[in-house]
């Protein structure tokens, strides 16, 4: 009984793989495989143009105090206000009667003015006055009839006492040190006396100095300014990698807000700092923009992956006619939402290949 035993397992055991080998072939052949399924798109016009994430590096500059004039008598009214915004022809305040009125020259007046007088303080007082509207070009630099008539107008309309525009005092004028100075804070206090000459009156929020057009993948860590409003150090160079230009066409905006670009279009022109300082939060280092170009005539959507590009450095897409895909030559000019937006002989509606095989990319 056991040596029948014996020989049964030896059998089963030589004819087990054996049964195994023919099972598995046996399912092989039940088994299928489909041919993988060809994927087109849709030609779409490109309506809404492209756009383009980048980041704009922010170089601060420290804020200057704004300091009093040589003012005599009492604060009787104060205009400025923190948060606001300074700018030449705005009151500053009233001291003793007169409207003090800022201006941002080239250097601050000094002393008195009047007529038939030459030099520097003239050609503040006339650079101040073209701010404010006047014209003054018959004077040429000295101070003449088209200026003594100005500044009669202006002491009417401050409560300045000017003998007949004959004579012109620089405590009536308030320094700005840049064209626009966004307030942080105001010293002037109505009933007080007037600051003495020269001391810190109000002081400015920090200020842009320069914002560059950069990639959005950078890091950028420097150029901000540190808690006492002190500049933290020289901001670091945006490298050549780095740097973005932006094509003709192309609009600047941070938000909903359009900023105007510098010549060469690397960088946000210097009017239009004051404006992204106000987008800005707090002293950033960096903050996301995006470069967006209107939609232009000829200009079409198809997706990404439809766009074949060989060795020689050709791009075509595989427009589907039947059954055949013909090539059809295209230029790559952007992405948007996964589409590449593209020019060619191309039109609205046609179906071109995605993904196409191996053997049918070519262009």
């Amino acid at each position: 009984m056991g040596l029948a035993l014996a020989w049964i397992g030896a059998v089963v055991w030589c004819l087990a793989p054996v049964g195994a080998y023919w099972l598995l072939g046996e399912r092989s052949q039940a088994i299928s495989f489909e041919e993988p399924v060809a994927v087109d798109g849709e030609v779409r016009a490109n309506d809404n143009g492209s756009i383009r994430d980048v980041e704009l590096v922010l170089t601060w500059r420290s804020p200057a105090a704004l300091v009093a004039p040589d003012w005599t008598g009492l604060v009787q009214g104060v205009t400025a206000e923190p948060g606001g915004l300074l700018s030449s022809g705005d009151v500053v305040a009233r001291v003793a009667g007169v409207d003090r009125v800022a201006c941002a020259s080239a250097y601050p007046m000094e002393g008195m003015v009047a007529s038939k007088d030459k030099g520097q303080n003239v050609e503040v007082l006339q650079q101040c006055l073209t701010l404010f509207g006047y014209e003054l070009s018959a004077d040429k630099g000295a101070y003449g009839k088209a200026t003594e008539r100005a500044v009669e107008e202006w002491s009417r309309a401050t409560g300045a006492p000017s003998q007949r525009g004959t004579v012109f005092e620089a405590a009536w004028l308030v320094y700005l040190p840049e064209d626009s100075y966004p307030l942080a804070s105001v010293d002037l206090q109505v009933g007080a006396p007037a600051p003495a000459a020269g001391t810190p009156m109000a002081t400015a929020k920090p200020s842009l100095s320069r914002a560059v057009v950069a990639s959005a993948d950078g890091s950028y860590e420097s150029g901000a300014l540190d808690e006492a409003g002190e500049a933290a150090g020289p901001a670091r160079e945006v490298t050549p990698e780095e740097l973005v230009t932006a094509e003709e066409g192309e609009s600047l905006l941070i938000g909903s807000v359009t900023l105007v670009l510098a010549d060469g279009r690397t960088e946000v022109a210097p009017d239009s700092l004051a404006v992204l300082s106000a987008e800005v939060v707090g002293n950033a280092v960096s903050v996301s923009a995006s470069l967006r170009r209107a939609g232009g005539v000829g200009e079409f959507l198809v997706p990404a992956a439809a766009v074949v590009a060989i060795g020689d450095g050709a791009t075509c897409v595989l427009r589907v006619d039947g059954t055949a895909l013909e090539p059809v030559a295209v230029k790559v000019l952007g992405e948007a939402s996964g589409n590449s937006i593209v020019t060619g002989a191309l039109s609205q509606g046609e179906r071109v290949r995605i993904a196409p095989a191996a053997e049918e990319r070519r262009c």
